[in-house]
């Protein structure tokens, strides 16, 4: 009976304490704290907001996002075999991720926390945001191949998206291309000139906000087409300002009487300027000549072209000892009397 009434006195004190507060004092001291007051801390910190980047190079992206109040501070994480990992904490609003691949795009979120008894009460993830690192500077450019109005140009594959290929047009860089290949081939351009192209790879980003991340430029290369094969205008050109000099200093007999001319003193008073009268004013309507030569826009030898008309001068003046011959050249795009296919038209009036 004794026995009995000492179990039910020890349930009695139990209570008591239990009852006291006295019981739950030991429990915190033990580590175990309160789930009420840890839900309703939880709740208390606010989600993060206004999540952006910024690619500061081909391996670091800086993180930034809005401030929460009363945040002891903010958990990064990072997405990995499908999961979202924690990457660090920080005090602040931006943080930067170190160390990762080129041209590889990432996933981040981020949640705010506060302190409590020690332990970190977190409240909801950030909306997910990703970008990406940019790709590392491209290698090995170098001209391939060299043609009269093209230039191939080639180099070391690397990760991205694609190339784009830069020349530098009076001055200043300007974008002319992009392929997702190791190679580009410039064209339309001029013969036996000299031209500068520089390349970088780019990295895409989310198709829906259309940014692009830029490794850095490549070294320039230089490259000099080649001298057209082809008979051009500059060619035509050139070769009638020959002809023409070539012409002026066979006619013997104008050097020597050009003052005994009736229009000497009126129209014209040097040698020159009778030059320039007869040339400005001859043409194939008022004035005679013997035949009609032509060049066609697929001919490729100007030297041995112009040899040629430099002895038919010799010869005319042979013929036409008085005469002062006039090097008229016109351009036939649709061909002419003589010649039924595009081709260049050549003179000598007298």
């Amino acid at each position: 009976m004794k026995n009995g009434m000492r179990k039910t006195a020890a349930v009695v004190m139990a209570a008591m304490l239990m009852g006291t507060g006295a019981f739950v004092s030991a429990v915190e001291d033990m580590g175990i704290f309160s789930q009420t007051a840890i839900v309703a801390e939880a709740a208390s910190v606010g989600k993060v907001t206004g999540l952006k980047s910024k690619t500061l190079s081909n391996s670091e992206i800086k993180l930034k996002w809005s401030k929460v109040k009363g945040a002891s501070g903010y958990t990064v994480y990072m997405r990995k075999n499908g999961k979202y990992n924690k990457v660090g904490d920080t005090k602040s609003t931006n943080y930067t991720v170190k160390n990762l691949p080129n041209a590889t795009r990432e996933n981040f979120k981020v949640r705010a926390y506060k302190t409590v008894k020690g332990k970190k009460v977190y409240g909801a993830y950030s909306a997910n945001w990703n970008t990406a690192t940019n790709p590392q500077a491209c290698k090995g450019l170098k001209v391939s191949s060299v043609g009269t109005d093209s230039v191939k140009l080639s180099w070391t594959k690397i990760g991205c998206t694609n190339y784009r290929i830069y020349q530098n047009i009076k001055g200043e860089w300007k974008e002319i291309g992009k392929t997702t290949g190791t190679s580009y081939t410039v064209k339309k351009l001029a013969p036996a000139t000299k031209y500068q192209f520089k390349i970088r790879a780019c990295k895409r980003d989310d198709k829906k906000t259309n940014n692009n991340h830029y490794g850095k430029y490549s070294g320039v290369v230089t490259a000099t087409t080649k001298k057209s094969d082809k008979i051009t205008q500059a060619d035509i050109d050139a070769m009638q300002k020959e002809l023409q000099e070539y012409s002026n200093s066979k006619a013997e007999y104008v050097n020597t009487h050009y003052t005994e001319f009736w229009t000497y003193g009126e129209e014209y008073t040097t040698l020159e300027e009778f030059y320039e009268l007869c040339i400005s004013e001859s043409t194939p309507q008022n004035s005679s000549y013997n035949d009609v030569y032509t060049i066609s826009f697929d001919e490729t030898d100007i030297v041995t072209t112009t040899s040629n008309f430099k002895n038919t001068i010799d010869f005319l003046y042979g013929e036409f000892t008085k005469s002062y011959l006039v090097v008229y050249v016109e351009t036939c795009p649709n061909g002419n009397d003589v010649y039924n296919k595009p081709c260049w038209s050549v003179y000598f009036l007298r």
